[in-house]
């Protein structure tokens, strides 16, 4: 059968095109993954103290994007953290001349200087005081600089794929999010927690609202299952952070305190302390039952492991309550509900995360006003604004975006220790 023209050109057009592809040698080459990629691999390299391979991957960097800024400080960095203080400052000249009004090069100069100073002293000594001799500058930027944060692990899922101890899942759901599932197993699994500061945190874990509605409805029985022992725990507690928690963890943010509320409010507020563990105890056993499940690195989830045990659900609802109660009380009622707040703010400052010692001071000037002491409140007003500005401070230094381990380390074991210490000291002298 004859075919048509058209198909006839037709034919002869994809033969063409087929043998003309075939002609064409394939690329061997793989496409090179993004320097932010890559980047971000030199950071996570520089947090493992695999040093090697970490510089390894800023010369890839630095092959394609030579005025890459993220690249040369991270660069500085590994030469710091070696003790190469000279290829550091070598490096830190290099920045200079590409961002000559940027902050880092400033600080990674007087670091330096620190580092000569004292090679063996602290890193977090000689962080601050070279942050200082810079002039103090924030490390917020607003242009297409990749930020020097490493990849996050994923806490949660390490430790639940190794280990089926309920203590140690537990310490895991402190540091991140989990799902329904595994909060559902953990309220099937209770009785595999048996230190009694970790059931503590799990009563008050199971009063989270985050998440959807059914989730959060669904963390009822992780709290009807503890309640009885909480309440009888309670009954014979010195410290007021379990009968608040009792008190107003279920309660509603918008409704006013009640009578009965007022009345238990003034028994709590005579308990001699709002808790007894210390952070720097909750920190180090996270680390041991953390680091032995696999969690390396950055040291942080130490961190709010031990944060979730604080028990801060009942004085953040307090303070929400405060705001629709405190313009219907009588004065008789203001006058008590002030005492009350005076003394439980004075025992929450005592606790020493930034958040305990600045609520406190919050708690401790409503209490003021109410009861009319002027004094109490500028007191309590100044120490509130200088908690305020401690927190700034720290959100204005970004202490992660330096990929240095020891500093990091350190960093966190003074947080731990005393975090509103550790704020207060960046606060200008």
């Amino acid at each position: 059968m004859k075919r048509t023209p058209s198909r006839l050109l037709a034919s002869l057009f994809l033969g063409g095109w087929l043998c003309a592809c075939a002609s064409v040698p394939k690329s061997s080459a793989t496409p090179r993954e993004p320097v932010a990629t890559r980047l971000q691999r030199a950071v996570d390299h520089a947090w493992a103290k695999k040093l090697d391979l970490a510089h390894a991957e800023i010369d890839g960097v630095l092959e394609e994007e030579p005025l890459s800024r993220s690249a040369w400080i991270v660069r500085a960095c590994l030469f710091l953290q070696a003790g190469k203080l000279d290829a550091a400052a070598r490096v830190v000249e290099r920045l200079r001349e590409l961002a000559p009004g940027d902050p880092e090069p400033r600080v990674l100069a007087a670091l330096i200087d620190q580092r000569r100073l004292q090679p063996k002293g602290s890193w977090l000594d000689a962080m601050r005081q070279a942050w200082f001799d810079a002039g103090r500058p924030s490390f917020h930027h607003h242009d297409d600089r990749t930020e020097l944060v490493p990849e996050m692990q994923n806490v949660v899922a390490i430790v639940w794929a190794r280990t089926e101890d309920v203590e140690d899942r537990f310490i895991a759901m402190l540091t991140g999010s989990v799902s329904e599932a595994q909060e559902q197993w953990m309220m099937d699994h209770l009785s595999g927690l048996r230190n009694p500061v970790l059931r503590l945190a799990a009563f008050e874990y199971f009063h989270r609202s985050i998440g959807p509605r059914v989730v959060a409805q669904a963390r009822k029985r992780g709290r009807d299952l503890l309640r009885p022992e909480m309440v009888a725990l309670a009954s014979r507690s010195d410290h007021s952070d379990l009968p608040l928690l009792l008190l107003l963890g279920e309660t509603s943010e918008q409704a006013p305190l009640t009578q009965d509320e007022l009345r238990e409010l003034e028994r709590i507020a005579e308990l001699p302390q709002y808790r007894a563990t210390r952070m720097a105890g909750l920190g180090d056993s996270a680390q041991w039952r953390l680091e032995s499940q696999g969690v390396r690195y950055p040291d942080w989830p130490f961190y709010w492991a031990a944060m979730g045990t604080r028990l801060l659900h009942g004085p953040r609802q307090l303070l929400s309550r405060l705001e629709v109660t405190k313009e219907r009380l009588t004065p008789e009622e203001r006058l008590r509900l002030g005492h009350a707040l005076w003394k439980l703010g004075g025992h929450f400052r005592e606790g020493s995360t930034t958040w305990e010692v600045w609520k406190g001071s919050e708690l401790m000037e409503q209490g003021a006003q109410l009861k009319g002491d002027e004094a109490g409140r500028a007191w309590a007003a100044a120490e509130v604004k200088r908690d305020e500005h401690a927190v700034m401070t720290f959100d204005q230094f970004r202490f992660e975006l330096w990929p240095l381990p020891t500093f990091q380390r350190e960093w966190v074991e003074a947080s731990l220790y005393d975090e509103q210490r550790l704020a207060e000291s960046f606060l200008a002298p």
